[in-house]
């Protein structure tokens, strides 16, 4: 995955948004929301979240993949060629049936 990083976890709204913050972006898959939680829910937490802060969230909802991009509205967004490597790194993930983190955050470098 020329020019991002490997994901790790971050469930907390407010270190999402502070990921937001220092030029990263979110990608969530719906199926790890969480038991409790729906994509309505949780965009309404992080989206509450970021206003608090003063982060600018672009929210991108890809229901063919079941995921959502988040990335930070006064920074310079993803590349679409850093975008599409995330969705087939998490579709590859998916096929394979392997453990990936909820929330996968992305710098780029």
């Amino acid at each position: 995955m020329s020019g991002l990083s490997e994901p790790y976890m971050v469930h907390d709204p407010w270190k999402m948004a502070g990921e937001l913050m220092n030029g990263r972006w979110l990608v969530a898959r719906w199926e790890h929301l969480g038991e409790h939680e729906d994509l309505r829910q949780w965009t309404a937490v992080l989206l509450a979240t970021c206003e608090e802060v003063g982060v600018e969230p672009i929210v991108l909802n890809v229901a063919r993949k079941s995921l959502t991009i988040v990335f930070n509205g006064s920074l310079p967004p993803p590349t679409f060629d850093q975008v599409e490597t995330t969705i087939r790194a998490i579709d590859y993930h998916r096929f394979l049936e392997r453990e990936i983190k909820p929330e996968v955050i992305v710098k780029r470098h």
